[in-house]
């Protein structure tokens, strides 16, 4: 294949504004991921576990990402990479798992869990 001196700035061009527009839609948080809800409850189905476990997963999943669709723009863009790049390791993606890390590091969950009672003697 040849290529014409005329073609090389349309292609330099290209190159250069095509990463630019895909940042340029996160950095407005067009990014809000698609994950299927029934992939993620699979196991739930499909270990033998009741119906209403799995109808409980789906509940979960289809809440936190009603939870997450409304606040997305609010978690930090460097958080929403992390997490989305976190949350596809091992198996389908998760809502509830994504909404989770945002949480967590946003400060919204507690790190530590609560000091135990003193023993009542």
């Amino acid at each position: 294949m040849t290529l014409s001196w005329s073609a090389l700035p349309v292609l330099v061009g290209l190159a250069l504004c095509g990463p630019a527009a895909a940042r340029g839609t996160e950095a407005r948080g067009n990014d809000f991921p698609a994950f299927a809800p029934r992939a993620a409850c699979g196991l739930e189905r499909g270990s033998g576990a009741r119906a209403t476990s799995y109808r409980g997963c789906l509940s979960d999943e289809r809440a936190a990402r009603r939870r997450l669709r409304h606040g997305w723009t609010r978690f930090p863009l460097a958080d929403r990479r992390n997490c989305r790049a976190m949350n596809g390791i091992g198996g389908s993606p998760s809502f509830v798992a994504l909404l989770t890390c945002l949480q967590l590091g946003d400060g919204g969950l507690p790190r530590q869990p609560p000091p135990l009672p003193p023993a009542v003697r």
